[in-house]
């Protein structure tokens, strides 16, 4: 079966016309498209909001494809469809996506190894294990450290530096920021760390020797 995923080359690439490559009827009734616009849950960010001929459709994934699943309707292998994706969602999940790359870029240096993440809406954070720095003790503590890391991040933002992506010899896509990072993800992003706007860390947590931070951002 050929599926481009075209979400990893386009994040604003809201919709599609398409050909449907593959029809299952287990797990459940669904069909995989040559041009995949839709991003599945994974990474620590949520499915897309999906429509298929303006029904809407859930989405799955497994090791084969990208499968879409339409509200009473399953197309055969060779017709064409067009997909749509909410545009707003998936701005909001690029969005926090980057913004937690970003916020790490922030995080690591000050001697902490990310070991968890959720890029999801009101639930995004970052984990970390101490890797040569010191926990935070007490609010000011705290509130120190949200100061340093967001001081960084706005410098970052003004910065206008760049989001790109390439897939390795071994298949493995790589998200990198500029002169700043370079991660594997699968994940959607912004175009520059000046699309990012209202970036905010909005809880410091310790426990068990970790740091958990959980943030905000929207798309600019």
């Amino acid at each position: 079966m050929e599926q481009h995923r075209r979400y990893w080359q386009d994040t604003y690439l809201f919709e599609v016309d398409t050909e449907v490559v593959e029809v299952r009827e287990e797990p459940a009734p669904g069909i995989a498209v040559r041009d995949g616009i839709v991003h599945p849950k994974g990474g620590g960010q949520p499915d897309d909001v999906a429509t298929v001929d303006g029904r809407p459709a859930t989405v799955s994934k497994d090791d084969v494809a990208v499968w879409l699943h339409p509200q009473d309707m399953l197309p055969a292998v060779g017709d064409k469809v067009h997909v749509a994706i909410d545009a707003e969602v998936r701005r909001r999940h690029a969005a926090l996506h980057s913004a937690g790359h970003l916020l790490d870029a922030c995080v690591a240096p000050l001697g902490f190894v990310n070991i968890g993440l959720s890029h999801a809406p009101g639930q995004a954070f970052l984990l970390y294990d101490v890797d040569g720095g010191t926990l935070p003790d007490g609010e000011e503590a705290k509130a120190a450290l949200i100061e340093a890391v967001l001081d960084r991040a706005r410098e970052l933002v003004a910065a206008d530096l760049a989001y790109g992506a390439e897939v390795d010899a071994e298949g493995v896509r790589r998200v990198t920021i500029e002169g700043l990072q370079r991660d594997p993800c699968g994940g959607t992003h912004v175009r520059s760390t000046s699309d990012l706007t209202g970036i905010g860390i909005t809880r410091v947590r310790t426990k068990k020797g970790q740091l958990k931070l959980s943030y905000t951002a929207e798309h600019a």
